[in-house]
């Protein structure tokens, strides 16, 4: 019996992440062993998951329920960097100037939720940006693939923007568990080996906010809200070249 067109990314992402039946996790094993080259990107996605776990021997995983009679696709592990950030969150409140939405009284809890976002979104930058082997889940050469899988995850439309002009051309992307939920993160590397990050996640309040800075030391980023995500993007670059290409980015998510 042909399989192929049975297993999908998604199910085999849940496989990975340990979200399936054992029935279906038996049948997504027979699979990978008639299809050896998928068997070695898997085995790749697992040893991933084994370095963060390394790293972050304390990550706790939460996973939410499935709907009756389907694989639960579309949960995530709730990444280890939540906990990092919230040590952090008081910190960056203090040294941030005021994170201000448009309007003049912002909510506290909004106010703690962005920072601790745009703290999670440096944290993830620090692990992913410096790993020489994988710093990215889908590359860049399989975009249509990456742009499809982290809108099903995050639950909104992603688009990689194209940043060739500024000199950063895109490595890939990922799925992070961040504190709001499944969140994207886009790779983009320049000539000279420097990376930058952009994380996008789901906000439901709808209010757009202004560009808001953060530095934290050497890494520099920049945050702002649409009607359906957030955003930050994230390097360490110099704020100049970082705010332009915040511009550019933001230009291109906007438009139309």
């Amino acid at each position: 019996m042909d399989r192929s067109d049975m297993i999908t990314d998604d199910i085999l992402h849940a496989f990975v992440d340990g979200q399936l039946s054992e029935k279906d996790s038996a049948f997504v094993e027979t699979w990978l062993n008639e299809n050896p080259d998928r068997a070695e990107e898997i085995a790749d996605w697992m040893a991933q998951n084994a370095d963060i776990k390394e790293i972050f021997p304390q990550s706790e995983y939460e996973m939410r329920e499935p709907k009756a009679g389907t694989a639960n696709v579309n949960a995530a592990p709730k990444s280890v960097l939540i906990q990092i950030a919230a040590a952090l969150v008081l910190l960056v409140i203090g040294a941030s100037g005021g994170w201000i939405l448009r309007g003049e009284n912002t909510p506290a809890s909004h106010t703690v939720i962005t920072a601790s976002l745009v703290q999670e979104a440096i944290t993830a930058h620090a692990v992913y940006a410096a790993d020489p082997h994988r710093p990215v889940e889908i590359a860049a050469s399989e975009e249509a693939l990456l742009i499809r899988w982290l809108s099903n995850r995050v639950g909104q439309q992603m688009i990689a923007p194209n940043l060739e002009n500024k000199g950063f051309e895109l490595v890939g992307g990922r799925l992070l568990a961040v504190s709001e939920g499944p969140a994207a993160q886009f790779m983009y590397e320049n000539a000279a080996g420097t990376r930058i990050t952009l994380m996008a996640v789901r906000g439901d309040n709808g209010r757009m906010a202004e560009f808001r800075f953060e530095n934290n030391g050497e890494t520099n980023s920049f945050y702002w809200q649409d009607q359906n995500l957030r955003y930050a993007l994230v390097g360490d670059i110099a704020r100049d070249d970082l705010s332009a290409l915040a511009t550019d980015v933001f230009d291109q998510l906007t438009a139309g």
